[in-house]
């Protein structure tokens, strides 16, 4: 029993790629001989080989074909594995027993189209000297198989470095009489959408009244749209297997870009606390042993003995809003304190007061 198939054939691209390869063995379609057939899938020299094609076919398909080249038995065939085959094969057409005509007659279209990567096979074909009648057969055929629309063609096409787009393409190298055919087939059919714009003028008048370039540039587009062949990869997307037979390409995820580093904050000076205010004692606020404190200095003209001298110790003070300290050991205490007003010298004298006799206490009266 057969391994499911790389390829599904009922697919439309797998189906563009058989109708490719099958015109290709034609007259008119042979954009490549079977000589860079065999120089494609299976280069070699007299020192080795390179296996692009039997590595992807299961034993049960490429057994018959080595056997009917008659350089392995059928049993053996069918057993080899991948070295093996490519060994064979390699010995044979060094010794010739196998040539490039052999090679492309052994591996059918379908065999080619089911198995091998439909990225080679257009890889293959796109590297081709290509004809008017090859290039006939891509563009039509794709549009058959709705792998593009009317307008999707006419929004891709363009030439001279985009200086004409669409129907300005197709009109530029029309004659006067191709202008008025195609003027009256769309008056008749009363079309003037893309789709009947295109079946207005016809492939034929399409392909061969188009540069070569212009229409390969547009197959290649298209081939892109599907996803037959890789799209460029970038860091950190994943495109998807050529080969593989998707109806429509893949969009390759875009890498996020990488996030911009914060910038630093700029170091800022820290503010230094201004040094409080000498402190002093107000004069008369004493309250048990708490002193009031005022930020303003003493009056010039005190006495010596209106204030206390209070010595200032070092200490370790922490600034915080509104100027508030505190200090990290309590504030020394003074003993009570003499009367603030100032004292004159005339009233230090000692002076002495005269007592009042109390008058005598009489007792009880005796009668």
């Amino acid at each position: 029993m057969v391994d499911k198939a790389r390829n599904d054939l009922s697919a439309a691209v797998p189906k563009f790629c058989l109708a490719l390869e099958e015109h290709r063995r034609t007259p008119d379609g042979r954009v490549r001989t079977s000589q860079e057939l065999l120089t494609m899938f299976f280069p070699y020299d007299d020192k080795g080989s390179t296996d692009k094609i039997f590595k992807y076919l299961p034993n049960e398909v490429r057994g018959p074909i080595i056997a009917a080249w008659g350089i392995r038995g059928i049993k053996a065939a069918l057993r080899d594995n991948d070295e093996r085959v490519q060994q064979v094969v390699f010995d044979a057409l060094v010794a010739g027993d196998v040539d490039h005509a052999a090679f492309e007659e052994g591996l059918g279209p379908e065999t080619l189209v089911r198995w091998v990567p439909l990225g080679d096979l257009w890889s293959f074909w796109r590297g081709g000297k290509l004809t008017k009648q090859a290039i006939h057969k891509a563009m039509a055929t794709a549009y058959e198989l709705y792998l593009f629309d009317a307008r999707w063609f006419l929004d891709t096409i363009n030439s001279r470095s985009g200086a004409l787009k669409g129907t300005d393409v197709l009109a530029d190298q029309l004659t006067k009489d191709d202008l008025t055919q195609w003027v009256r087939r769309i008056a008749e059919t009363g079309d003037g959408t893309p789709k009947g714009l295109v079946s207005a003028l016809g492939w034929d008048k399409i392909v061969a009244k188009t540069p070569n370039d212009v229409l390969i540039s547009v197959l290649d587009a298209m081939v892109a749209k599907v996803g037959l062949v890789s799209p460029p990869t970038t860091a950190g997307t994943v495109a998807p297997a050529a080969g593989s037979s998707p109806s429509l390409a893949t969009a390759p995820a875009q890498a996020s870009p990488p996030p911009k580093p914060e910038p630093k904050p700029e170091a800022k000076a820290e503010a230094k606390p201004e040094p409080p205010a000498a402190r002093t004692p107000v004069p008369g606020a004493v309250d048990g042993e708490n002193i009031s404190w005022t930020d303003k200095p003493p009056p010039p003209d005190a006495g010596a003995d209106a204030t206390i001298a209070v010595p200032v110790e070092e200490s370790i003070s922490v600034a915080f809003e509104e100027d508030v300290v505190i200090a990290d050991r309590a504030l020394p205490t003074s003993p009570r304190m003499r009367a603030a007003n100032p004292v004159e010298e005339e009233d230090t004298e000692v002076k002495q007061l005269q007592r009042k006799t109390a008058p005598p206490v009489r007792g009880p009266s005796r009668r």
